[in-house]
Order: C-alpha cells, then structure tokens, then sequence
C-alpha cells in the first residue's frame, strides 16, 4: 500500500516536473499549451476510493495551479475529472479484471483505454478553458486553445503511455 502510493507520488512528481519545466513554455502555432497532469488522475487504479480520488486531482491541480499562475482553474477541472473517474473506469473496465487494475494499454486494450483517456481529458480541458477564458465574446478564440491543447496533450500523453508501458 505505502509502496503504491510512494509509487504514484514519484510519478507524480515526475509529470509535474515535465509540465511546469517544459510543456507550460511550448504553445503550438501560438495556441493553448499541452496539459499532461491529467494523466496523473486517469492512471489512478481501479479500488480507488472516490475521496482518495478527489484528493489526488484537488493536490495536483493545486500544484499545477501554483507554478502555472492559474488561480484555481487546474484544481476545478481536476478534481472533476477525479470525480468522473472511478466510476468511468469501472463501466470501461473489463469484466474479469481484479480489484486493483491499474488503467494501461496492456490492461485495458489499446482502443478502451485511448477511449477512456481521450474522455477524460476532452472533459478536463472543456473545463479548463472554459474557467480560464470566461467569457462568452472569444468563444473560437477558446475553442481553437482547447482543441490544440487537447490534441497537443493526447498526442503526449499517448507516446509517454506507450514508453512507460511497452508492448511485451
């Protein structure tokens, strides 16, 4: 247990590093920046319990939100989707999974995986974008960021999937 969540915190902290120190600086064609925090929440496992859940997205969004300069915006659209999370997991999940199943391509299969993750982060840069724009008058201004970063962050979030677990 104290290994697993040791484990998660490493993780964490490594994601975290990437995401202050180099994707907050990158902006394609002067868009939007890549967001990969999120794959923090939706690699939690599946016997997450739904507090622990929320407490992960609050504290990440809240650091993120800290080095960013974005006033609560990443803690918001965190700590949904920590919410949607579990029970998201376990109506994707298959059926014969144990208790503790930690969502992976190799887990999951390639297709409900991406599935599960691509919603996840379609659900957390709504939000995002949505609290940091704030306004209705530059709404393809807003839809042009989130729709970048969106594919900006799937695109990442799918090559560091793929590296941190290779196909065996």
């Amino acid at each position: 247990m104290i290994i697993s969540i040791l484990r998660r915190m490493a993780w964490a902290l490594v994601l975290l590093a990437l995401q202050v120190l180099v994707l907050d600086q990158i902006h394609p064609w002067g868009w939007g920046a890549p967001l990969l925090c999120p794959l923090i929440v939706v690699t939690l496992p599946l016997g997450t319990s739904r507090s622990e859940a929320l407490l992960w997205g609050f504290g990440l969004g809240f650091v993120a939100d800290i080095f960013a300069g974005t006033a609560g915006i990443g803690s918001a659209a965190m700590t949904l989707i920590a919410l949607l999370q579990p029970p998201l997991l376990e109506f994707m999940a298959p059926r014969d999974s144990e208790e503790e199943l930690r969502p992976s391509f190799s887990v999951m299969g390639r297709w409900n995986y991406l599935r599960f993750m691509a919603l996840l982060f379609l659900v957390h840069h709504v939000v995002y974008f949505a609290l940091e724009g704030f306004s209705c008058f530059r709404i393809d201004d807003i839809a042009i960021s989130m729709g970048v970063s969106y594919a900006a962050s799937m695109l990442i979030a799918i090559v560091v999937e793929t590296v941190r677990n290779p196909k065996k």
